[in-house]
């Protein structure tokens, strides 16, 4: 039984607390983002808006195109009997579109651009059925089900001028939209030779959306060898949010005191609808730099988010047997990176990085709306080309973690006592992303 409640509580195959699982821009994803000290194209609307200022190329339109496929794993403690399980999933990757809007609109000295990015994406189906899971001698059968769906995208307006020939100031002006849907669901039943009879089903289900706006300011350096850069994003300003919480729990024929009798039948439900939600962003300081060493470029980048108070995501009543669920939590946390460029030639260059991406959530999923609690570590490379006007990048990104808690249940572990709920399994993730960019009229 303690399997089945564990593969309804296995962590999605996607992140929604990590800053830098998702790069932006061709040659930011090839070097792991690592270019706030030196951006070479439009994804300056996102890493530093400062740089768009003093932006060389002449390009109006920017694409990436990628796909990924993500696995993730359990395994359990020696001597606890759950299932090893797995679930892998194949699709296309969070990407980045922008364009630069013409500067006569603001004058010659200003540059603006418009971008759209998914800045946070998690979508995972998991579903399982066993016919005798608890052994020979007892008659039973056991469903589980985890159906998670969140995206966090940005749409924004870039202005950015130059305060001298080789120091350049922006912001980002951007539209935010958060939205989850998430539902776990279990249910067991169970007949013994005797007769006696047991019976759980659990369900926590909610939904929500919210809407916001936020700010990045950004202060770029270049010079003929060196590049710097400073990126300070603001926290997000709530505007408006709406959701439902729904959360069931029963049991009948479950002896939770261990007296030798079953327990009386439990039964604890509640739904509300047209609930206010909430969702808060931490204040970021970026700070990065680059430098060419002949045909060699170094990228370096660091950037700190700030700790987020527990909210409630959803404003259900404090008396809620779910209201546990529906709340979030976040560390701070400092992610850094590494990234080099060799140029061939001047239309050919390769490249390759390495960046941490610790995850920012505190507790588990059984306290938090997000499940991605396990800290992460990514590995890029590939090459660019030019062909005539236009630039395009081929590339591969790596990236694994692991975290070890215990698994996460719709019905409370007391409620079924001896069945090892709070014993820990370790949860293991990797990601492979193929990259493909476009930067047209370069």
């Amino acid at each position: 039984m303690v399997g089945i409640l564990a593969l309804a509580a296995v962590p999605a195959a996607a992140q929604d607390t990590h800053y830098w699982s998702i790069q932006y821009g061709p040659v930011a994803q090839l070097v792991g983002g690592q270019v706030i000290g030196g951006v070479p194209d439009l994804s300056a609307t996102f890493y530093n808006p400062g740089a768009l200022a003093l932006r060389n190329e002449s390009a109006y339109l920017l694409s990436t195109e990628s796909v990924q496929w993500e696995k993730i794993s359990s395994q359990a403690e020696p001597g606890l009997q759950v299932l090893d399980t797995s679930s892998s999933r194949f699709g296309s990757a969070p990407s980045l579109l922008a364009g630069a809007l013409p500067s006569r609109w603001l004058g010659e000295n200003t540059a603006l651009a418009w971008s759209f990015l998914t800045r946070q994406q998690l979508d995972v189906r998991l579903g399982q059925r066993l016919t005798d899971p608890l052994g020979v001698g007892v008659h039973s059968a056991a469903e589980s089900y985890l159906d998670v769906d969140a995206e966090e995208d940005w749409g924004g307006l870039t202005f950015a001028r130059p305060l001298s020939p080789s120091l350049g100031i922006g912001a980002t002006l951007y539209g935010v939209y958060r939205g989850q849907r998430t539902r776990r669901e279990l249910t067991l039943s169970a007949v013994a030779p005797g007769g006696d009879a047991l019976s759980a089903y659990g369900v926590t289900d909610a939904e929500f959306s919210h809407y916001a706006m936020l700010l990045k300011l950004g202060l770029a350096w270049q010079s003929p060898k060196w590049n710097a850069g400073l990126s300070i994003t603001t926290p997000s300003l709530g505007l408006f949010g709406s959701g439902k919480a729904a959360y069931t729990v029963s049991t009948v024929g479950v002896d939770a005191n261990g007296d030798g009798r079953p327990d009386p039948p439990i039964l604890v439900t509640d739904e509300q609808e047209d609930l206010d939600s909430e969702y808060h962003s931490p204040w970021a300081v970026g700070v990065g730099a680059s430098r060419h060493f002949g045909r060699t470029r170094v990228y370096a980048s660091a950037e700190w988010y700030g700790a987020v108070d527990r909210f409630e995501v959803l404003a259900v009543a404090a008396d809620t047997p779910g209201a546990v669920r529906l709340g979030q939590e976040l560390r701070s946390v400092l992610n850094a990176g590494l990234g080099v460029e060799q140029s061939l030639s001047n239309d050919i260059s390769v490249y390759g990085a390495f960046h941490t991406d610790f995850s920012a959530s505190v507790g588990d999923a059984s306290e938090n709306v997000s499940v991605s609690d396990w800290n992460l570590y990514h590995f890029s490379g590939g090459l660019s080309f030019r062909f005539k006007n236009n630039r395009f990048t081929l590339g591969a990104a790596w990236a694994r973690g692991s975290k070890s808690r215990p698994v996460d249940s719709p019905i409370p572990p007391q409620d079924l006592p001896n069945l090892g709920l709070d014993r820990s399994v370790e949860i293991r993730y990797s990601k492979i992303t193929i990259l493909l960019g476009f930067v047209f009229g370069s």
